[in-house]
C-alpha cells in the first residue's frame, strides 16, 4: 500500500481527503508547476514596483498556474477511470499503453496502479516503452507539433469531461481485490462491498 493511500481509521469521514490526495498524486508535475508560478507571482509582485512590465508578467504567470491546473483536473478524471479499469482487469498493458502518451498521463496511470499495487507492472511497462523521468512533452509533439494548438487536444487536456467512477470508492479506502461493487448492481467477479464503518 502506498503512503499515499492509507486505510483510515474507522469511525472517521475520510472519503475527501482520500479523494483530495488522489488528485494530488494524479497531477504531481502540474502541482509543482503550480506552486512555482505562485511563488513566482508573489517574487514579481514584490519585487518589481513601478516597472511596467509587472502586469504583464503577473498576469501571464498567473494564466500558467490557472491552466496548469485545469491540466491537473483532466488528469484526475483519467486518473478515476484507470483505477476503475485497473480494479476491473488488473495490470493489463493495454491500459497502461492507453495512458502512456504524456508524463501528466504517466502520473495518472502511476498513482491508479499504486492505490491498486500495481506500481511494479506500471512502472516496468513505462520502462519497458522507453520512456525515462525526462520525458516531459507528449509523445506527438516531435511528430507534429501543431496539434497543440488544435481544438481537439485543447479540449482534452484543459476540459476533460467529469468522470463518475463506475465502481463503489467508499470512504476512500483502498479495497483488496475482489471487494468492490459496481454502483446500482454487483459486478461480475467483485462480490462484497467495500464498506467501512462511519
Amino acid at each position: 500500500m502506498s503512503p499515499i493511500f492509507f486505510q483510515p481509521p474507522a469511525g472517521r469521514p475520510w472519503g475527501r481527503i482520500q479523494a483530495f490526495l488522489g488528485y494530488l498524486a494524479a497531477g504531481r508535475l502540474l502541482h509543482v508547476i503550480t506552486m512555482i508560478a505562485l511563488v513566482s507571482v508573489l517574487l514579481v509582485a514584490t519585487f518589481t514596483e513601478g516597472r511596467p512590465l509587472k502586469i504583464p508578467i503577473t498576469v501571464g504567470v498567473g494564466l500558467m498556474a490557472f491552466f496548469s491546473q485545469l491540466d491537473a483536473r483532466s488528469r484526475y478524471q483519467e486518473y478515476k477511470r484507470a483505477r476503475d479499469q485497473l480494479a476491473a482487469y488488473g495490470p493489463n498493458r493495454r491500459i497502461f499503453r492507453s495512458l502512456s502518451g504524456s508524463r501528466c498521463q504517466r502520473d495518472a496511470v502511476l498513482a491508479a496502479a499504486t492505490q491498486l499495487g500495481h506500481a511494479d507492472a506500471c512502472r516496468s511497462h513505462f520502462a519497458a516503452a522507453g520512456y525515462r523521468w525526462h520525458h516531459l512533452l507528449p509523445d506527438f509533439v516531435s511528430h507534429h507539433p501543431g496539434f497543440l494548438l488544435s481544438p481537439a487536444f485543447l479540449r482534452a487536456t484543459f476540459f476533460a469531461p467529469t468522470y463518475h467512477p463506475r465502481y463503489d470508492w467508499k470512504v476512500g479506502c483502498t479495497p483488496p481485490p475482489g471487494a468492490l461493487t459496481v454502483i446500482g448492481k454487483k459486478a461480475g467477479p467483485f462480490k462484497q462491498a467495500c464498506r467501512m464503518a462511519k
